[in-house]
């Protein structure tokens, strides 16, 4: 089975959902059909007048299956279990006259784990021998962890007395609540015993139901070999929903029809309609108790899960499930490779975009093998990691490069205007930076006679003045997308075309040279005006 942990649950439901996606309308075999005991017969007055309340009388089976086998029905499954002796004198006798008519019919046992109701060992030995004739032996030891059940319910002993086979009809449940899996092989005490679909299945080739176990497990069957897990258990290939996937006919139409043959009269439904069938008699009905939950419905007929079964065995049509090493492989992979994306692909939305096509080639992978390769793989856990992977490392990368922008902003901001700061950050590769040689326009401008202006005025003056004569120079240069390089005393050192190329580098310059002195001339009226002493430069 596919080994998946935490998501187990979670990758169930995922097989549920390509079951009903993915599977072809059609599939199921026209050959096996079933008899219902549903709503309808319940409700019927006929049904109630000749037969009585439910549990009905057993001359109903009776009369079922003689007119089953006379129509020329391959195998009649008989998915009840007929237990105690009916009240009506005599119906017992007809049913088991019936089921030995011809060797056609199969019986049910349920298997569980309960205790034997006798209390005797030698009463428990007898029910053991009752059942044991419906033993088989696989041709090697079976090499499965199967279930030893201790608890069994069987119908009377002249029932199995008169029919042929046997098998058994317990299914257990996911934990989740659906039918996923069977089992075709049950052991009880120290034999194994077929389930009711192996049975039928072996019945419908002439054929008693010997099967074979072989290491992988498979099961070997009719020229196929069933995939199991450790447990024996087989995963249901299933064809789709109840009461639509099999044809069914209720139970009062098949005894209405029944009579108005045997009256020479035309019956409602042609007795040439179970020619060569194989019929399950089964209840559908709400009330009755056998309704189970599977990946169609929550109320899938156990009658219709042993048609699927009998459908699986006898096409060789199983669902496998992949390797548990899948699994760790295309987990693994899918989280390298959304990982990848992000730290190879610079582009936030190109990585994301590539991220969604990675994610769905792999999810359409593994919808593809279900559909054509009926291949159960891993897609939960795969497509999570990548999910995890993808988002972790965009997040890791964001936060370290945040942070270098980060540092890149608060260094450039003192060079550069905030405008081409973030230029550049945007749009620059750092990772290209490297040594060249490039043309440039470079600009210094200094105080005319400063140092002579500087010993005359107070020290605070002079930094005020100075200050406020800085500030307006480097605003023009970032005005004009110049980088700033350094101050020498009273000397401002800038230039252009670089680290960004700037094609018109040289009229940037000149442009800042020009409002550099428009600049100095507003700032020495107001320096003017307070009484200062005013300022030349040269650029």
């Amino acid at each position: 089975a596919v080994r998946l942990g935490g998501f187990e649950t979670v990758e169930r439901k995922s097989l549920d959902w390509r079951i009903r996606a993915l599977t072809p309308e059609g599939l199921a075999s026209r050959d096996i059909v079933i008899v219902a005991l549903d709503d309808t017969s319940f409700s019927s007055q006929d049904m109630l007048d000749n037969f009585g309340r439910w549990p009905w009388r057993r001359k109903l089976y009776a009369g079922l299956v003689h007119y089953l086998n006379e129509w020329g029905a391959k195998v009649i499954g008989l998915d009840l279990i007929f237990q105690g002796a009916d009240p009506q004198e005599g119906d017992d006798a007809q049913l088991a006259e019936a089921l030995a008519e011809r060797p056609s019919a199969v019986l049910a046992f349920a298997l569980n784990m309960g205790q034997f109701r006798e209390k005797e060992e030698a009463a428990r030995e007898k029910l053991r021998q009752r059942l044991e004739p419906f033993a088989i032996l696989p041709g090697a030891q079976v090499p499965l962890a199967l279930k030893s059940y201790s608890g069994i319910d069987l119908s009377q002993d002249e029932f199995l007395k008169a029919a042929p086979y046997a098998g058994c009809i317990t299914v257990q449940s996911d934990s989740d609540g659906p039918v996923r899996t069977a089992t075709p092989l049950f052991l009880y005490g120290d034999r194994y015993y077929p389930s009711f679909s192996l049975a039928i299945a072996a019945r419908a080739r002439g054929e008693k139901p010997e099967v074979d176990v072989a290491p992988g497990p498979r099961l070997r069957f009719a020229g196929h070999d069933a995939p199991l897990d450790r447990q024996g258990r087989l995963l249901i290939r299933w064809y789709g929903p109840a009461y639509k996937t099999y044809k069914h006919y209720s139970v009062w139409q098949v005894f209405n029809s029944a009579i108005a043959y045997e009256n020479d009269q035309k019956p409602d439904i042609a007795p040439e309609t179970f020619k060569d069938k194989i019929v399950l008699i089964g209840a559908t009905a709400a009330s009755a108790s056998d309704l189970l939950s599977n990946p169609f419905s929550g109320t899938y007929p156990g009658v219709e899960v042993h048609a699927t079964l009998i459908d699986n065995l006898l096409r060789g049509d199983f669902l496998r499930a992949a390797d548990a090493r899948w699994t760790t492989v295309a987990t693994i992979g899918l989280a390298l490779a959304m990982a990848g994306v992000v730290y190879l692909v610079g582009s936030a939305l190109a990585n994301t975009i590539l991220a969604l096509i990675l994610g769905g080639l792999y999810f359409a992978s593994v919808c593809g093998l279900f559909r054509w390769e009926s291949l159960w793989a891993p897609m939960v856990a795969p497509l999570a990691a990548g999910v995890i992977a993808f988002t972790g490392s965009t997040l890791t990368r964001y936060a370290t490069e945040g942070r270098e922008k980060r540092r890149y902003r608060r260094t450039l901001t003192k060079y550069i205007s905030p405008q081409l700061v973030e230029t550049i950050l945007h749009d620059f590769s750092w990772e290209s930076l490297r040594a060249e040689k490039r043309t440039l326009t470079v600009l210094f401008s200094d105080i005319r006679g400063f140092t002579s202006i500087s010993e005359k005025l107070p020290p605070e003056i002079v930094i005020k003045t100075l200050n406020e004569h800085l500030n307006i120079m480097v605003s023009v240069i970032f005005k004009n997308h110049g980088t700033l390089d350094k101050f020498v005393g009273d000397c401002v050192m800038a230039y252009w075309g670089a680290p960004l190329a700037q094609p018109n580098h040289a009229e940037l310059a000149a442009r800042a040279a020009l409002e550099m002195i428009e600049g100095l001339e507003k700032l020495n009226q107001k320096w003017q005006s307070e009484g200062r002493p005013t300022l030349k430069i040269g650029v």
